[in-house]
């Protein structure tokens, strides 16, 4: 088996919670009394541990190598499923989510730089969607699982859903520790030697990705809780209206990346914020359920081809002794966004209304989608 296969493999025993946390953390923090900035704080906290961590596991990644950090993420992935496993109310689940999101933290940038560092300019964007896809798929499994569990037994659901995560985390640490190579630099007096500086070329690259991901964390906390709230959904159709999101994340970024990568860099970026910044204005203005949904998913598609070629963009322009630390400069600009995003939507969503974050959102991909294409060539 190959480096990136092994990896994927990890990656998709892993994520098996993401899809079944997406929508029951948000409505479970409801049930328990949360106000849309509760629910907020709930998501920045992950943010927010992503947005201090990341960056320095870039510099981790260039001096101690790839592999510890990859096998540490696998381990705080299975300390936040116990957590989640024992937690029964809004404080526990916010030490839970603390501790997922130092997994996250550090399992998305160490899988970003092994994957720059195993592939051509040429597939690298292919590759980044291969590592999505995975992702997507074991969600999607696990999805399966937690939400067979509140159909058989809802009131012990959750407890029996993040047990069986963490028997699957588990795995996946023992699997992680036996197969994933090293696929840095091994020689550190030339890591040393390699002076970092991120290139002043691509800064403006570092605020388009502070404003896609601002945008994206204005909506994803409550995406759910709006369609709840609008269409008077119960948890089951709920499920069902994410299923074709889910399904598209699982099966088209590696195709998106194979069909994409001749092309520039900023015009795709702008290409997949176009797509989804259009359709999150629209949401709004659509009465059937049905096209709401065609809409979301269609964001998703604009969301998921904008995030694999900017990491694609990202691996360009970084150098084998220097891709932790530019893939940590990259992460610190999307953290801030991410980690503002939920507050801000919070506020929005109780003293505007709903509908205004889908404005908000579309308007900051409107401004990141100026920006990249002020780029006259990519990297």
């Amino acid at each position: 088996m190959n480096a990136l296969g092994a990896m994927r493999r990890s990656l998709f025993l892993v994520s098996m919670p993401m899809v079944f946390i997406t929508f029951a953390l948000p409505l479970r923090a409801k049930d328990l009394g949360a106000s849309g900035f509760q629910i907020g704080v709930l998501f920045s906290l992950f943010t927010g541990s992503v947005f201090v961590l990341r960056p320095l596991v870039g510099f981790g990644l260039d001096w101690f190598g790839r592999r510890p950090f990859f096998i540490a993420a696998m381990l705080f992935y299975l300390a936040a499923n116990i957590a989640y496993a024992l937690s029964g109310s809004l404080e526990t689940l916010y030490a839970a989510r603390l501790i997922q999101g130092v997994g996250f933290a550090t399992l998305s940038i160490t899988t970003a730089t092994i994957t720059a560092d195993l592939t051509e300019r040429d597939s690298r964007a292919e590759a980044m969607g291969g590592n999505i896809a995975s992702q997507a798929r074991g969600g999607m499994v696990g999805a399966f699982i937690g939400f067979g569990l509140v159909g058989a037994i809802p009131l012990h659901a959750w407890v029996y859903s993040f047990s069986t995560y963490t028997i699957v985390a588990l795995l996946a640490v023992l699997f992680a520790f036996r197969v994933i190579p090293e696929t840095g630099i091994a020689d550190r007096q030339k890591r040393e030697k390699h002076r970092f500086k991120f290139p002043a070329k691509y800064y403006r690259l570092l605020v388009i990705i502070f404003l896609a991901a601002f945008a994206g964390a204005v909506i994803d906390p409550y995406y759910l809780i709006y369609l709840r709230e609008r269409f008077d959904l119960e948890l089951y159709w709920l499920a069902l209206a994410f299923l074709p999101v889910g399904l598209s994340a699982a099966i088209l970024p590696p195709l998106l990346g194979r069909i994409t990568r001749a092309h520039r860099r900023a015009v795709i970026v702008s290409v997949g914020l176009l797509l989804a910044g259009g359709l999150y204005a629209s949401v709004p203005h659509v009465s059937s359920l049905i096209w709401v949904i065609v809409a979301f998913t269609g964001a998703s598609i604009g969301r998921v081809l904008a995030e694999l070629t900017k990491d694609a963009w990202i691996g360009d322009i970084s150098g084998p002794e220097s891709a932790g630390r530019t893939f940590g400069f990259a992460a610190l600009a999307a953290g801030l966004g991410a980690t503002s995003g939920p507050l801000a939507g919070g506020l929005v969503y109780d003293r505007l209304g709903q509908e205004y974050i889908f404005y908000i959102a579309a308007a900051m991909m409107a401004a990141a989608i100026y920006l990249a294409l002020s780029f006259r060539s990519s990297s």
